[in-house]
């Protein structure tokens, strides 16, 4: 057996002594001017928060789980929505975070990337990235960094019973007309549809959300609706109800769920207004320190492919962001996409909105007589 040789404590000091004084000149060495940076650590796993219910089944159809089978590492998929993710990556600040990888609308992307809680996406660890629309992806980047890899692109528009309506509305301000009277529903700024709605009918009326004037014509137009509307839905069940049972004629609501609702049968078309739809997407990003960071980047990857977001798009009716991806046959038909359209499309200037939606939802109730 082989002896374990212990040297005396006085040597060892002396031996340190010495190679703290051959050393103590020298300096680190800078890395080198344009030099790649490091590669994150291979790990063995990797977390990602969804949305549940269908969201998550669709996700987990378009091929989530079986990735974790090819690459031979732990998917963990973690149920939840924007508010608890984005209050959790605040509260760990860029520091071992619980996810790598969350999805997230466009208002928290905006949020999160401003308080420094992002990993900027690379290209090179991402070649996925160049196969998402542009006008889309400009959006997510700033100061020459993108911040998100966007995924599902709802879209806002009007939302009408066939049977019921004998002018399918084409515009926002179609809403108005005499003959919808009395069976129009439209949401409070507090919820996701009613602000997208709020934002463009202030575009169809020549405004912008940051010019106070504007969003005071959006309030004038809307006193206008008072009487012809009979309810304001804060939910997708709330406005599906409206709709089946005929109380509601017309109603923004986005453009898979109407899809959804022609699926199972439900009399019901969909408008893209001519003035514009409303954004409502979904976005992949990586969140800052993530632990998981080099199985982050691959499955950014890996779900920006359009195979993944072809099969995503099947089950949920919603137009991607992938330029490659072959809509089916049901669905190309109805569903608006592509460069061309996405350049239409209204984004939210959430920088300017979020402050002060708790007013405009007050100001809301007062022009359309608190909802009676």
């Amino acid at each position: 057996m082989k002896s374990i040789r212990l040297i005396p404590t006085l040597a060892v000091t002396l031996i340190a002594a010495a190679i703290l004084a051959a050393c103590g000149d020298k300096k680190p060495e800078a890395p080198q001017a344009g030099a790649a940076a490091p590669a994150p650590a291979a790990t063995d796993k990797v977390v990602i928060g969804v949305y549940g219910g269908d969201w998550e089944k669709n996700i987990r159809a378009a091929g989530l789980e079986q990735y974790a089978k090819d690459n031979k590492i732990n998917v963990e998929i973690v149920p939840g929505a924007d508010a608890e993710w984005l209050a959790k990556l605040r509260a760990s600040n860029g520091n071992n975070p619980q996810y790598d990888i969350v999805v997230f609308q466009p208002d928290s992307v905006q949020r999160a990337a401003a308080a420094g809680l992002l990993q900027p996406l690379e290209a090179a660890n991402i070649p996925n990235l160049a196969k998402l629309y542009p006008s889309v992806q400009e959006k997510f980047t700033k100061d020459g960094k993108t911040y998100a890899a966007a995924f599902s692109l709802g879209q806002l528009g009007l939302a009408y019973r066939t049977d019921l309506v004998k002018t399918p509305p084409k515009s926002w301000l179609d809403l108005w007309n005499p003959e919808y009277k009395g069976h129009v529903a439209i949401s409070s700024p507090t919820y996701a549809a009613g602000l997208q709605f709020f934002a463009g009918l202030t575009h169809a009326l020549g405004g912008e959300l940051k010019n106070d004037a504007d969003v005071d014509k959006t309030f004038a137009k809307l006193a206008e609706l008072k009487g012809s509307a009979v309810a304001f839905p804060d939910s997708p069940g709330a406005i599906q109800t409206l709709l089946e049972r005929g109380d509601a004629w017309v109603v923004p609501y986005w453009d898979g769920r109407v899809f959804a609702l022609q699926k199972s049968g439900l009399k019901v078309g969909f408008t893209y207004p001519s003035d514009g739809p409303v954004v409502g997407a979904g976005n992949w990003v990586i969140a800052k320190g993530a632990p998981n960071l080099a199985n982050a980047y691959k499955l950014v990857d890996f779900l920006s492919s359009d195979k993944v977001q072809k099969s995503f798009s099947d089950g949920s009716l919603y137009g991607m962001t992938n330029q490659d991806v072959q809509y089916n046959e049901e669905l190309k038909g109805k569903v608006q996409v592509g460069e061309e359209a996405y350049k239409k499309l209204i984004w939210i200037d959430y920088e300017t909105a979020t402050p002060k939606v708790a007013d405009w939802s007050t100001r809301w109730a007062q022009a359309l007589g608190n909802g009676k």
